[in-house]
């Protein structure tokens, strides 16, 4: 079950603050703006249901709600300090509410020094028993707590402490004790989610060993390889990925997620690694992060950004609301220059095709190298840079005394083979990896009819009608239809104007019949249609009429997802793996 809404009312940060969320949901914004607030009122709830599932409510008159199932939880159990919980450190109560998909919400009033008082609104007939709040609001919240560093030496603890320690700031006191008490097929699955982030190293189960002071203390060893080390001498990405993962075990996909900041400790390949897991994994997630390898990984509509001085987090619309959410995280080029100094790889790339090259690069090759951070991606505007290009590697060698390897990867845009094969030559010449891409633009690698059923058909909330996938394979032949006349005047011009370029002698009129001819021969294919029209307004169109006639959200990350290597196409997965071998050799 997914939460539709959150609202809170002097809570914290907020005297007044609601989210609408989706099935993905990545919050950011400036320090102190609030996203650890919505973040602990989901924390809250997890202990306050955690509580009260285990009791029959009472019946009370809540004013504007009439009479409803009522639940007290003593502030013992609530992991979140409540002390600071409303808003400018007021008498109180704060309120929180949480509305779920099947329309029932749990209301709750939380004071610094007093139960926490909550009660259930819902069109189902009240049962006094503790059933009914299962029944009724059967939301799975699985939250993981912030994590730190485990203890060098963790001692034996009791399994209360254990538990009461758990889902709190000192889960990381007693995680060895946890799994040195669970059983071994526990345990394994645990070590399995461990090594996808980690290939190669495998966890074993927690040991007991004494001391010189008569205490017991649990040590947790790895193997890499021919080496055998305990976890506490391992860096702080790996502990804190075996923490994560512990909390992620116990999630599926009736699960609601909660993670504040994971990228703290984890490397940026990891924070790729772990975000596609749990996209994988659980059915909602909500994520509250500064990281830009996280936010570029992510649909645009995934994106929640919270402001000063706003009453709901928005979400951003399209590729160019990114810009906003950079400046609201104080993210600039500096970040982006010191992963350069770092990597010494950079890939120029045009515009805003950075945040899809590195899922078509996982596609195309099944390699992460665009995805893992190992490479830098810098945006060019197009071929009327390429001299920036082509002098990168002399400026960084010469003002900064690091050598780069440089690549670029440019749209074909309208321009003809013979603009295109001049065009690499010039920038292979000066040390540089040049490719153009053998279609318009990035986003026609995404006009791929069978991927865009299999978004609609996993996506829908209806029962699609017979004839339907007709029906897509009919917008996707009229969209392109549509567009016949803007490309082909823009194709016959470019190949008049490089035809005239070359033999200016040539009568123009008959140059224009021969290139109009040739083009109207070629649109006859459809694939070719696929790769000349614009891809940016080609997806756009087809994304607006699925929208309107399925009501289903098509997404430059939805597409790939259901794509195929095949439907990549030879000449970009050879593009992709000739980056692949520049950059590791």
């Amino acid at each position: 079950m997914q939460i539709k809404n959150l609202e809170f009312f002097d809570f914290k940060t907020y005297p007044h603050f609601g989210i609408s969320l989706r099935d993905r949901n990545v919050l950011v914004g400036p320090n102190n703006i609030g996203k650890s607030t919505a973040l602990d009122a989901l924390r809250i709830t997890f202990d306050v249901l955690r509580y009260a599932k285990r009791f029959a409510p009472d019946l009370k008159d809540q004013t504007g709600d009439g009479v409803c199932p009522t639940y007290m939880v003593p502030p013992s159990v609530i992991q979140t300090d409540l002390r600071y919980c409303v808003h400018d450190f007021g008498e109180g109560p704060a309120r929180i509410q949480i509305k779920i998909a099947n329309g029932s919400t749990l209301k709750m009033k939380v004071a610094p020094h007093a139960d926490v008082e909550c009660w259930l609104v819902s069109d189902m007939r009240v049962q006094r028993s503790a059933a009914h709040l299962r029944k009724a609001f059967p939301l799975d919240i699985v939250v993981v707590p912030t994590l730190s560093p485990l203890e060098q030496n963790e001692e034996l603890v009791t399994e209360t402490t254990v538990d009461r320690n758990r889902f709190g700031r000192l889960a990381s006191r007693s995680f060895r004790t946890f799994w040195y008490r669970q059983d071994d097929n526990a345990f394994e699955d645990f070590a399995d989610l461990v090594e996808l982030g980690w290939p190669g190293v495998r966890i074993q189960k927690p040991v007991l060993e004494g001391n010189d002071g008569g205490k017991t203390i649990v040590r947790m060893y790895f193997r890499e390889g021919k080496k055998v080390r305990e976890v506490q001498w391992a860096g702080f990405g790996f502990q804190v990925w075996m923490q994560t993962m512990m909390h992620l075990r116990t999630a599926g996909k009736n699960s609601v997620l909660v993670l504040d900041e994971p990228d703290v400790y984890l490397h940026p390949d990891l924070q790729h690694r772990l975000l596609r897991i749990v996209s994988q994994r659980v059915g909602q997630f909500l994520l509250a992060t500064h990281s830009t390898e996280i936010i570029n990984d992510v649909d645009p509509g995934d994106v929640l950004v919270l402001r000063p001085g706003a009453r709901s987090a928005k979400r951003i619309k399209s590729e160019e609301g990114f810009a906003s959410v950079y400046d609201a995280i104080g993210s600039s080029e500096n970040a982006q220059f010191a992963r350069l100094a770092r990597t010494k790889k950079v890939l120029y790339v045009e515009g805003k095709d950075a945040r899809l090259l590195g899922k078509i690069g996982k596609l195309a090759g099944g390699s992460d190298f665009l995805a893992d951070s190992s490479v830098t991606l810098m945006k060019t505007e197009g071929f009327a840079n390429w001299s920036r290009v082509s002098t990168s590697a002399w400026v960084f060698k010469e003002f900064f005394e690091f050598d780069v390897k440089v690549a670029s990867l440019f749209d074909r845009d309208y321009r003809t083979d013979h603009e295109v094969k001049d065009f690499i030559g010039k920038l292979n010449g000066n040390d540089v990896l040049c490719h153009v891409l053998p279609f318009k633009e990035i986003e026609n690698i995404l006009l791929v009819p069978e991927a865009i059923k299999k978004v609609i058909s996993k996506y829908t909330r209806k029962q699609l009608p017979v004839g339907w996938q007709e029906e897509v394979e009919a917008i996707f032949s009229n969209i392109l239809e549509g567009l016949e006349e803007q490309t082909s005047s823009n194709i016959v011009i470019a190949g008049v104007q490089e035809e005239m370029k070359r033999k200016p002698a040539s009568n123009m009129h008959s140059v224009y019949q021969l290139e109009a001819a040739r083009f109207r021969k070629n649109w006859a294919s459809q694939e070719y249609r696929r790769t000349v029209v614009g891809g940016k307004e080609a997806f756009s169109g087809i994304a607006k009429q699925v929208q309107d006639i399925f009501g289903v959200n098509l997404t430059e990350t939805r597409v790939i997802e259901e794509m195929t290597m095949d439907d990549i196409g030879l000449d970009v997965r050879e593009i992709f793996q000739s980056f692949e071998k520049f950059f590791r050799d």
